[in-house]
């Protein structure tokens, strides 16, 4: 008992010093981020939905694609649309409820693209899987890895920077140092996301919480943890388009870069109704943002409070199908 006790402490001391070293290492990652994207004369929005979504997704590209090397592509298909589904309803949604979120003129026309690709990618998905009953294969990866790279291209050439403050006051030696920092920031956010899952788990098992219920919360919202740590405190810096970016742009790169890869390594076969469901949440989500995004110009509180209780739902959802399609002992 006394063992058990000590290892339980040790837990979650190592849980609390974890998560100060996520919050820290995120608020170097915002700072430097935003001199990175007045250097290059990008649009904060542009420097998050590529640079930044494509480094705190990482978790979900390394998870996905060791997953499909070992012919567990369904592992990897439920990493993707999970992620997708709490990088708008739980991350917005938190940001929201602690501090809200403006979005600019500016930064609609970006905001609204992405999501409808995001949108019409995942139909496309859904129609491939249920109705034709056909897995992504080699040519679809290659396809979504192309999107990809497009995406990335357009990003960077349309969106010049556009915000006044401290435009052209960036030096060279300042931008590698940013550089520098912003990547020892990122190392840390993603070893310390690493620790907190690992912690949280462990401590969890103790107190004899199953580990179907571990996976379908702690696991999955730790893939995310990146995403969460450093987008908050962006909005708490309000730097909103450096959140904004981050948040949907790693939407579309799950979507294309990490499920592409995934496919292109081996076939995804997606007929659970698990993965039926996260979809339908993930466009319902992006529908549900591109609303707000077009009509208030801003998330709020009661907006942030939507969003957090439609993500549960779809925690409840997912746990009852994934119940249901267990073998019966």
């Amino acid at each position: 008992m006394a063992v058990s006790l000590v290892v339980a402490v040790q837990e979650f001391l190592m849980l609390v010093i974890s998560v100060a070293i996520l919050s820290r290492a995120s608020s170097m990652v915002v700072d430097n981020i935003v001199k990175i994207s007045q250097f290059f004369r990008v649009s904060q929005v542009a420097i998050g939905f590529v640079l930044l979504a494509v480094a705190t997704s990482l978790p979900e590209l390394s998870v996905s694609v060791v997953a499909s090397g070992l012919g567990e592509g369904a592992i990897a298909a439920g990493n993707v649309f999970g992620s997708n589904i709490a990088n708008v309803l739980l991350i917005l949604g938190v940001g929201a409820y602690l501090y809200g979120i403006k979005i600019s003129t500016t930064d609609m026309k970006d905001i609204g693209l992405v999501l409808l690709l995001t949108t019409i990618i995942s139909v496309y998905i859904i129609y491939n899987s249920s109705v034709q009953q056909k897995a992504l294969g080699f040519l679809e990866g290659i396809l979504l890895l192309t999107m990809f790279a497009a995406y990335v291209w357009y990003t960077l050439t349309k969106r010049k920077f556009e915000d006044a403050d401290g435009n052209g006051q960036v030096t060279k030696k300042d931008a590698l140092n940013a550089f520098l920092v912003f990547g020892i920031g990122l190392l840390l956010v993603l070893v310390s996301s690493g620790f907190v899952v690992s912690s949280a788990v462990s401590i969890a098992k103790m107190f004899g919480i199953s580990e179907s219920f571990i996976g379908a919360t702690i696991i999955a919202i730790g893939t995310s943890l990146p995403e969460l740590s450093v987008d908050l405190q962006a909005i708490r810096k309000r730097q909103y388009g450096v959140a904004l970016g981050d948040a949907i742009g790693s939407n579309m790169a799950n979507l294309t870069l990490v499920l592409g890869a995934a496919a292109a390594i081996n076939p995804i076969s997606i007929t659970l109704p698990v993965f039926i469901a996260a979809l339908l949440f993930a466009i319902i989500a992006n529908s549900l943002l591109l609303y707000v995004a077009a009509a208030h110009r801003g998330l709020k509180r009661r907006g942030g409070t939507l969003f957090l209780a439609i993500y549960v739902v779809y925690l409840i959802v997912e746990f009852t199908l994934q119940i249901n399609e267990m073998p019966a002992s």
